[in-house]
């Protein structure tokens, strides 16, 4: 089984609840617990009441994520996660030779749930997701994993709508391999695509996982990622309970 506990990327916004790729026997009841840091930051010109300014601004993204899976049977399984924001916001201001600086921040929370199914006898084992969140939003996706000798490929479809925005098509694609009993890596892109008057969205990923048994049924990852929303990095525990 640990051939097949690699290469998890999002295709989803949220919290992420489709992975193109799960374990072939995913155990009865599973948890989920990851931690996500994005940096963002620029330079600029503004004007307010007191006159032109420059300011620098600095931001830090932290997130939360805590999952419970339970596998119903061989082919349909239960999800929900929960997960912490936490905003951090920082701004400089110079105005005629005078600093201000400032700080604030600002928290959020989210939840999901969704089921999904695994045609387990065609190739591929295409898993057909569909799921809700809070705050609102809808979505459902299908992804499907080949494997040959220790290299697993993935490809993936997903479907996002949030109350008045227009739906979101992705697609990602992926490559993991099996280096060893305890260690694997994977590599994978995703495209985001507002079916509305909106720019698309990509980003490249990076992954390397740790097992923490033999039988590869607990994993410690770490994944990093680039792309039009900046950087980021995760840091992910999984496994059976």
């Amino acid at each position: 089984m640990r051939t097949l506990l690699l290469l998890a990327f999002l295709l989803l916004p949220a919290w992420g609840q489709i992975d193109p790729l799960r374990p072939a026997e995913e155990p009865t009841l599973g948890f989920r617990v990851g931690l996500g840091y994005g940096p963002f930051g620029g330079r600029g010109i503004g004007v307010d009441e007191g006159g032109p300014y420059a300011f620098t601004r600095a931001g830090h993204d932290l997130r939360l994520e805590v999952g419970l899976s339970w596998r119903a049977t061989q082919e349909v399984s239960l999800e929900g996660a929960v997960g912490l924001s936490l905003l951090l916001l920082g701004e400089e201001r110079v105005r005629e030779g005078r600093r201000e600086a400032s700080w604030w921040g600002e928290g959020g929370w989210g939840l999901q749930v969704g089921a999904a199914y695994r045609l387990r006898e065609l190739p591929g084992r295409p898993r057909v997701y569909l799921g809700a969140r809070y705050p609102w939003g809808l979505e459902g996706g299908v992804s499907l994993a080949f494997l040959r000798d220790r290299v697993v490929a993935t490809l993936g479809g997903s479907l996002d709508w949030s109350p008045g925005e227009p739906p979101v098509l992705g697609v990602g694609l992926g490559l993991g391999l099996v280096a060893n009993e305890v260690w694997s890596l994977g590599v994978g892109a995703s495209l985001r695509v507002p079916l509305g008057v909106e720019p698309p969205g990509g980003a490249l990923f990076l992954r390397a996982g740790y097992s923490l048994d033999p039988e590869g049924k607990g994993e410690v990852a770490v994944r990093g990622s680039l792309g039009d929303g900046g950087f980021r990095l995760r840091v992910e525990w999984a496994g059976g309970l």
